[in-house]
């Protein structure tokens, strides 16, 4: 025998129904997580966005009562990793640790079958960092002043290192080179130490190097700092003037670390989540161990982080266009 519903009480049902949303929603959140959560990061372990993410992943767990676990997933110039956390289920289970290149670089540069600022959900800003500008102390280069008149003295002839084509500190340097006019040439290597160590043979110049892989060796003397590219001096090098001050008014390019969902991952726990994470990142141990690697350890809310990758998506599409950046 078929049940009938009373005649006018499904739209007070519908009603009930949305009354109680805000309550399953909270619920959603109330018990979460309630199983060991998972953070893909796109690079190998031992770096600096991989040290933070520990420290921080540590505090969560004391501050949850569940495991916060890296997954390293290293490949496809972070590619890799921030397609599997995109194609992964929405369940707050499943956290992408985000990063300039793979974020707000590289869909403009590859083909993917996703996109950042639509297939995820932002949490929060972990940390920021500058590149620095270094040179071989023998170079005769001791100051952006001095980059910049050697560079326009002889267009197309001086060379810069990077840690590839693409990379954030590869579009830091073009960033540089198209706010002062100059015409410099890229070498590209396969990471950083490779860059480093042909900066201090001399057979580069400069680079636009990794702050926390450049500190060590600024400090024994085996490289010069000329500047650092962000909006204020970085802590870990203090006596260092930013690029803006050393003569490019307006230059900012920092690089930076931040947490991600899927899409579809529920609000509440999203909201809960980037809570929990800018109170870890809090803690003044945390802050001043980050601080030693040069990291500027910077929490914020989802509506924040958003915005920034927006922003930072239309400034990047910008410097690979005007560039012409084409990977090889």
């Amino acid at each position: 025998m078929a049940f009938t519903l009373p005649r006018g009480f499904a739209p007070w049902l519908a009603l009930a129904g949305m009354l109680l949303a805000p309550a399953v929603h909270a619920d959603t959140a109330a018990g979460y997580p309630e199983r060991p959560v998972k953070l893909a990061l796109p690079f190998p372990p031992g770096g600096s966005a991989d040290t933070i993410t520990r420290s921080m992943a540590e505090r969560l767990q004391a501050q949850l009562r569940q495991p916060f676990l890296i997954e390293n997933r290293p490949g496809a110039a972070g590619n890799l990793a921030t397609r599997y956390i995109a194609k992964a289920p929405a369940d707050g289970y499943n956290l992408l640790v985000g990063v300039t290149g793979a974020m707000a670089i590289n869909p403009n540069l590859y083909n993917l079958d996703y996109e950042p600022a639509k297939d995820f959900v932002a949490v929060s800003m972990v940390a920021r960092a500058p590149v620095v500008v270094v040179a071989d102390p023998q170079a005769g280069i001791g100051s952006i002043k001095q980059l910049i008149e050697q560079a326009k003295a002889k267009p197309g002839v001086l060379t810069y290192a990077t840690n590839g084509v693409g990379t954030s500190h590869h579009l830091a340097a073009e960033l540089f080179r198209q706010a002062a006019g100059l015409d410099m040439r890229n070498v590209p290597y396969k990471g950083t130490p490779e860059a480093l160590q042909d900066i201090i043979g001399g057979r580069v110049p400069i680079g636009f190097m990794d702050l926390t892989a450049s500190i060590p060796l600024v400090a024994s003397g085996k490289l010069k700092a000329l500047a650092t590219t962000g909006t204020k001096r970085s802590p870990a090098l203090p006596d260092v003037p930013t690029v803006a001050e050393a003569g490019v008014p307006g230059f900012a390019a920092d690089t930076w670390v931040g947490i991600f969902a899927p899409k579809d991952t529920p609000r509440p726990i999203v909201e809960k989540l980037s809570t929990e994470i800018r109170t870890a990142l809090a803690l003044p141990e945390l802050r001043a161990r980050a601080q030693t690697q040069g990291l500027e350890v910077a929490g914020s809310t989802p509506a924040e982080l958003q915005q920034f990758l927006q922003e930072e998506s239309v400034k990047w599409k910008r410097v690979v266009s005007e560039a012409g950046i084409k990977l090889q």
